[in-house]
């Protein structure tokens, strides 16, 4: 294994993916969480088909497991919604430190149905992880309208049910079809899903601008995606997946400097422990 490349591709992934969702709070604040998904998911395929069109040959040899990917982007469309709705509604600061959490949705399901043990390590990470959570959603007269925050928490949780969901199933079609030719299936499928309630539903917001952002969005999070798949094919994947687990510290660090957005004293707390939580999870997962 090489170390230094999975330490480099592990830092790619978390930049990527943390300023990815920080982009994605300025293009839904602007033109809404719909259109900024939907489209994120076009601009993102363009960015990944070169690299899918090898492995086109093994939708034909592999149709159910095609099928799987296709389930899998289902699921992607309702995940992006959920967390870019919780960032229209929230503060990112709140929201991104929750969706980290998705490896404790990922490792409680592969405890149930695939028959792994829940070792003392992963117990440590596990509890962490949920022992932030709840500092982080603590609220008190310091920290901002309680309304928004906690609307904005619910919807990161319904991202952290769903993305441990997609990356529990995501790894057995990813080690049939590919790195690459799954993230272009869902891809596809979340746009499908999407445009029903775009085409039918009403959108808002202003258009002036929107479309750097959202390709930015698109360009950073397919650049974690090819990040962590290099990371994971040649290097450690503990490593990779500890330190690109680490892209909500990217974000808060963006809210902060960029946004403003403050912590209380126990949400900071329960912003390390979530860290600290996903980190065990990724050492000892």
């Amino acid at each position: 294994m090489n170390f230094g490349l999975s330490l480099v591709c592990g830092l790619l992934t978390a930049t990527g993916f943390g300023t990815a969702d920080f982009i994605a709070k300025l293009s839904t604040n602007r033109v809404g969480f719909l259109r900024t998904a939907l489209l994120m998911q076009v601009v993102g395929s363009f960015f990944v088909l070169p690299f899918s069109v090898p492995d086109f040959p093994r939708l034909l040899v592999h149709p159910w497991v095609a099928l799987g990917g296709v389930l899998l982007g289902i699921v992607n469309a309702f995940a992006t919604l959920s967390l870019y709705r919780g960032f229209e509604v929230g503060r990112v600061s709140i929201i991104s430190p929750i969706a980290s959490t998705t490896p404790v949705v990922t490792i409680l399901l592969a405890v149930a149905f695939l028959g792994e043990t829940v070792t003392h390590e992963r117990l440590i990470g596990i509890s962490l992880a949920i022992g932030g959570i709840m500092l982080v959603c603590i609220q008190t007269e310091q920290s901002g309208a309680p309304s928004q925050v906690l609307n904005g928490v619910g919807y990161a949780i319904g991202f952290m049910l769903l993305g441990g969901l997609l990356f529990y199933g995501l790894k057995p079609v990813s080690n049939v079809l590919g790195f690459f030719l799954p993230v272009l299936i869902m891809r596809w499928v979340s746009a499908a899903v999407l445009s029903i309630p775009f085409l039918f539903g009403k959108t808002r917001g202003d258009r002036d601008g929107a479309l750097r952002l959202i390709v930015a969005v698109a360009f950073f999070d397919t650049f974690a995606n090819v990040a962590y798949n290099l990371g994971v094919s040649f290097g450690a994947v503990t490593v990779v997946s500890t330190l690109g687990g680490m892209f909500s510290a990217v974000t808060v660090f963006l809210a902060w400097s960029v946004l403003k957005e403050r912590l209380t004293r126990h949400q900071i707390l329960g912003f390390i422990a979530i860290v600290l939580g996903v980190a065990t999870l990724g050492i000892f997962g």
